[in-house]
């Protein structure tokens, strides 16, 4: 039985409470304590080894070597491609009669990712991808999309689509079995999600604007020593700046220390006093005041610490996170923080003191790759997606850290999306996938309990579902409404009200106030500039990045690491800068340029 590192203790636990009288065998650790392992499996004295991908590909000569009855795989969605280098090794070293994979999400984007479960499991069924899309494919693709070899022209009606599921679902059947938590424990309390739109401050919508129009980064100009006049810098991966810009428009660091500057300068009128640094941080409610979503959350985490509440916060990237643990602190906030540098050894505490009503811990973030999967957080009742996930199902997959067997308070999960925004695309995309699961998984009900008029119905109100398309309205709910969807009772309901108020006089009470969100006459002059400047400025910079280009090319750099066809290339055709500087594959270490060029999406986390 093979699954993740992080879950083998997990599943080790669940063997001894349910299976006491399995002999097991937990097969890791050193190169030298696995060769000992490996002699003790051959007296064939177990019933169950339990051990993790990576041994799985490592020691396949030796593993492969004893007679399997049994292939387990656990999260068997990681088998969806049917190229991947674990499902490569187990077709081609290990042999079992009986495989078995084992997922919440065996459909998780298109369907010849559940083609490639099954053929793993029966690859002399199931064994050609072509003939699967075009039999089963037609009712989730676009129009215009191809589907095998076949482009889909015309959409199909609802009967169509309806016969067509149909028939696939029973091709799934046999080889399906489907359980629900509500089927194993009946008091498992329910699970609301609210999507709750944020209005961008002006700051956000200023480069957010710039970046979707131009794909650039708003500056000071001080690159140029043109400081305090703007200037701008290009960047790429349009959809992911956009994506930080939504979430805290700090994530670039040089917009942190401007507006820190600028504000500096505001309160010594102009000019700094001497021998006072310049600050390059801000601190205080500037840090919520920047970001819409940050000011909900400014907003709605004093009443749920009031009510007793612990929540858990997903993100996606860990500089976001470092600017939330800076808020944390700023409002008092005792908090932990789990990510992908988090070491093994260390997340089984992070997990025991959360858990632990005594250490009284109100807020648990985690990155949604690193803390989705594989543990228990019941302690927590209200989960927050910061931002979601392109993939659906990870998001899926964390709010039931918290939604799952042992929860004994209703589940709130609010999910934050910036209004008018790529986030909103994001999530269209996700609710689509999820369509194609409910129609496919979901409404064939493979519990071996249902009836088929029951699926039938339950297939029809999907259909009927699409056909009365759901447009969601671009307003940014109200404190009021907030309330309603964070609230458990009345009594919570009103003790939120009462925030509110108090809030509002408290902002009254200091005199000129403030908006909750930072204003268009709040921002430094070069970020205001109007678009002809904007121009001005990327023409001169496309100016300057040709000419230095074209010096560069009459210059060759014999220290470099060419190969020869590069080396030659380069005379002859006068490559391109980009080909000539692209780094030589090495088997041995990687060069530092092309570790400076991965960290620079360190933003992302694994």
């Amino acid at each position: 039985m093979t699954f993740l590192n992080r879950t083998m203790s997990n599943w080790a636990l669940e063997f001894e409470k349910w299976a006491p009288s399995v002999i097991k065998v937990l097969y890791k650790g050193s190169p030298t304590t696995r060769k000992s392992i490996q002699s003790q499996l051959k007296n064939g004295n177990f019933n169950v080894l339990l051990t993790t991908y990576e041994y799985i590909i490592k020691d396949k000569c030796s593993l492969s070597k004893l007679k399997w009855k049994y292939m387990i795989i656990d999260e068997g969605h990681r088998m969806k491609n049917h190229h991947c280098k674990l499902t490569q090794i187990l077709n081609t070293y290990y042999l079992a009669p009986y495989r078995l994979l084992l997922t919440g999400t065996p459909l998780q984007n298109k369907l010849p990712e559940l083609w490639a479960l099954l053929n793993f499991l029966l690859p002399d069924i199931f064994q050609s991808v072509n003939t699967f899309e075009q039999w089963f494919n037609a009712p989730f693709a676009i129009s215009g999309e191809k589907v095998a070899t076949i482009i889909i022209i015309v959409e199909l009606n609802q009967e169509e689509t309806l016969l067509i599921i149909r028939r696939l679902h029973k091709v799934l059947r046999p080889f399906l079995l489907r359980r629900l938590k509500k089927e194993v424990e009946s008091q498992l309390p329910d699970k609301v999600e609210y999507v709750i739109k944020c209005e961008m401050s002006a700051l956000q919508r200023t480069l957010y604007n710039h970046m979707q129009s131009k794909g650039v980064i708003l500056t000071d100009g001080s690159e140029k020593d043109k400081k305090g006049k703007g200037g701008t810098r290009t960047l790429m991966n349009t959809i992911m700046q956009l994506r930080k810009i939504c979430n805290h428009p700090f994530m670039f660091q040089h917009i942190e220390q401007a507006i820190a500057e600028h504000n500096f300068m505001l309160q010594h009128f102009g000019k700094a006093p001497p021998g006072v640094p310049i600050p390059t941080e801000i601190y205080g409610q500037d840090l919520y005041r920047v970001s819409g979503k940050f000011e909900l959350l400014d907003r709605i985490l004093p009443k749920l610490n009031a009510a007793n509440h612990r929540i858990l916060i997903f993100c996606q990237m860990t500089t976001l996170m470092t600017l939330m643990g800076f808020y944390f602190e700023y409002r008092g906030f005792k908090f932990l923080r789990l990510d992908g540098t988090t070491k093994s050894d260390d997340r089984g505490d992070l997990l025991s003191m959360f858990n632990d009503a005594q250490h009284d811990y109100f807020i648990f973030m985690l990155s949604t790759r690193a803390g989705g999967l594989g543990l228990n957080l019941q302690a927590a009742d209200t989960v927050i997606i910061f931002d979601s996930d392109w993939n659906p199902h990870l998001d899926l997959q964390a709010q039931d850290r918290a939604h799952r067997i042992g929860q004994k308070n209703e589940v709130r999960v609010l999910r934050l999306i910036t209004n008018n925004s790529v986030e909103e695309k994001i999530l269209a995309a996700a609710r689509f996938k999820l369509n194609v699961d409910e129609k496919v998984i979901q409404a064939g009900m493979f519990d071996q309990k249902s009836t088929g008029t029951e699926r039938h119905q339950f297939l029809q109100a999907l259909l009927n579902q699409d056909e009365m398309e759901d447009y969601s309205e671009d307003e940014c709910p109200d404190d009021e409404t907030i309330n309603q969807m964070i609230a458990r009772s009345e009594d919570e309901f009103e003790l939120y009200q009462r925030f509110d108020i108090e809030r509002m006089m408290s902002d009254n009470s200091r005199g000129k106030l403030k908006s909750r969100l930072m204003s268009h006459d709040e921002l430094p002059s070069w970020i205001v500039k109007n678009d002809a400047i904007i121009e001005r400025n990327l023409f001169s910079n496309e100016l300057t990045d040709s000419l230095s280009k074209k010096r560069i090319r009459k210059e060759v750099d014999y220290t470099d690491s060419f190969t020869e066809a590069q080396f030659l290339r380069h005379i002859i055709d006068d490559a391109d800068e980009d080909v000539i500087n692209k780094p030589v594959e090495n088997k041995g270490k990687k060069k530092k340029s092309q570790w400076k060029s991965h960290a620079h999406h360190q933003n992302l986390i694994p």
